[in-house]
């Protein structure tokens, strides 16, 4: 199981062609698996509507409401998270992806900006991946 960082959202959102839209996709479509909180999805819908600017070059509000709740209904929801571990990040809407992962035992954080992260990976021993990375890693897989 893997979380995905907001960026990596709405990077999806903002592209057809990139690795983020590839993994929007299979993780829509549950080939993969990922997990979200209750924090990390209220991080996502403030995110993609603050940002909304970002993802008209196809996207409406109510197209992006759309896929907000496919991907949630998508997910694996981890909860309770029993130890909050704010502050941790330089960014304190990644704290909620960090304590996400930690509570599920990710195997990964996607995330286009692995410099936030880095302190994850370092304090955490939580691998911090960016898309194309486990793009490759996937197709090399086979899924």
């Amino acid at each position: 199981m893997y979380v995905l960082d907001s960026n990596v959202i709405v990077a999806g959102l903002y592209s057809r062609r990139g690795a983020s839209f590839w993994l929007l996709e299979r993780a829509i479509s549950g080939q993969l698996a990922f997990g979200i909180s209750v924090a990390l999805a209220l991080e996502y819908e403030d995110v993609l509507f603050r940002q909304k600017s970002l993802v008209t070059s196809w996207a409406s509000v109510a197209e992006i409401d759309a896929v907000l709740n496919a991907l949630l209904a998508a997910a694996k929801l981890v909860q309770p998270i029993r130890f909050r571990q704010r502050p941790a990040l330089p960014d304190p809407g990644d704290d909620m992806g960090l304590e996400c992962a930690l509570q599920a035992q990710a195997k990964a954080i996607v995330t286009t900006n692995v410099r936030d992260f880095a302190m994850a990976e370092a304090s955490y021993r939580l691998r911090v991946i960016k898309p194309g990375e486990l793009v490759a890693q996937l197709r090399s897989e086979g899924s």
